[in-house]
């Protein structure tokens, strides 16, 4: 069963955050449920580059890009010490779970699913589902 959190209910207060071995792991609260990452449904990219383990996309015009910007936020005011956001001038860095293609068209799911120290910035990671 595939959970995809719909637009008009996500709100950042459902959002916690689990220390794990490595990296802490980010949760979304649905009725009760943990989910392990922010699971959502990505449409209206551009596919800039892509490779057989990451895909890279502009977001621009995506309906989900006011949303991605505002959980963006919500990590860089959680942390005081350097955060390298999940997105750049309207472009982010997924990485892929399988070898599938993408095509512009495709539909696109994705997972905000975990924060890392790298090279002592912290790092949110996106994986495809």
């Amino acid at each position: 069963m595939d959970l995809i959190i719909d637009l008009k209910y996500f709100s950042n207060d459902k959002i916690k955050i689990k220390n794990g071995k490595n990296s802490q792991k980010i949760l979304y609260m649905i009725d009760g449920v943990y989910l392990i990452g922010i699971p959502l449904k990505i449409a209206k990219f551009s596919i800039i580059k892509q490779t057989n383990n990451r895909l890279i996309i502009n977001i621009l015009d995506s309906d989900q890009n006011q949303l991605l910007k505002d959980i963006n936020s919500f990590f860089s005011s959680e942390y005081r010490i350097p955060y390298d956001g999940f997105i750049k001038d309207g472009i982010i860095s997924i990485k892929k779970n399988n070898l599938e293609n993408y095509t512009n068209t495709s539909e696109l799911y994705l997972s905000i699913h975990n924060i890392k120290m790298k090279n002592s910035f912290i790092t949110i990671q996106l994986f495809t589902i």
